[in-house]
């Protein structure tokens, strides 16, 4: 059993085929996907994918850091309006992206801390989009988000699990204070790439207790099918992955992170 807790089903990529691919990932064992609205247009597409699925897709609607011209009263308003929503499973994805563009520090913090205010008042976990900049240390947004959610963030109460550090690729340091702050490390086709020892170590590190797996599709394919089109049926390929590094079966690795999915968007 498998969760997609990371899907960008309604991206173009998706226009001749989407139903067919959404049945091929429940045929691989994908019983839920989470899809990912995350600027003022995807949302009422994501709600409407949903109602075609229901039980089976839910969403997760938000505004991304690089969409922070979308930070007005009206947005918040209507963001508000889907976090009530039966479909929706979450607030994200939200977050810092330093790497294009790191002038919009102070614009895409502001956007951050509204939603982290709609995060407390409804009750609603997060997904977090965390990108450092070309020089980590001037442009560090694994840090400038940690510091972040401990000084805005007062979402309590709800158990162990608050969010997600969706397509982690940090430091252990910083998967440590995502995890001290009850956030899991969304693990995908990255984990495969043969550059990337550090984050498999990092992940081990984590423990599969602290991990889910996404795709964040169309994007980020496994390792042997890079610069072609991702898609959630590809989740039990990044579970075996992650089952080999661990020395693991395959299907200890979807049950323990479909939990995890489960904590964070109650889905299950």
């Amino acid at each position: 059993m498998y969760v997609e807790t990371h899907s960008h089903l309604n991206d173009k990529a998706f226009d001749p085929d989407r139903d067919a691919v959404i049945a091929r990932s429940f045929e691989r064992g994908v019983v839920r996907l989470v899809e990912i609205a995350c600027a003022a247009e995807e949302w009422a597409p994501a709600e409407e994918l949903c109602s075609r699925y229901p039980g089976r897709i839910t969403a997760a609607f938000g505004i991304h850091p690089q969409n922070h011209g979308e930070l007005t009263p009206g947005n918040l308003a209507a963001l508000s309006g889907y976090l009530k929503k039966s479909v929706c499973s979450g607030l994200g994805e939200i977050g810092l992206d330093y790497f294009r563009d790191n002038s919009q520090k102070a614009a895409q913090l502001a956007l951050l801390e509204a939603q982290l205010e709609l995060s407390s008042s409804s009750g609603r976990n997060c997904v977090f989009h965390a990108r450092n900049g070309a020089d980590g240390k001037a442009d560090d947004a694994y840090s400038d988000l940690a510091l972040t959610l401990k000084r805005k963030w007062s979402l309590g109460g709800r158990g162990r699990a608050r969010g997600v550090l969706h397509c982690f690729s940090g430091s252990w340091a910083d998967a440590k204070a995502g995890l001290d702050l009850g956030l899991f490390l969304g693990v995908n086709g990255t984990f495969t790439y043969k550059k990337n020892t550090e984050l498999r170590e990092t992940v081990r590190k984590a423990g599969l207790e602290n991990i889910v797996l996404e795709t964040d599709c169309p994007y980020l394919p496994v390792q042997e099918m890079r610069g072609k089109r991702n898609d959630p049926s590809y989740i039990p390929d990044i579970a075996a992955a992650v089952a080999s590094y661990f020395g693991v079966r395959p299907e200890r690795v979807g049950e323990s992170a479909a939990a995890n999915a489960s904590e964070i968007f109650y889905i299950l």
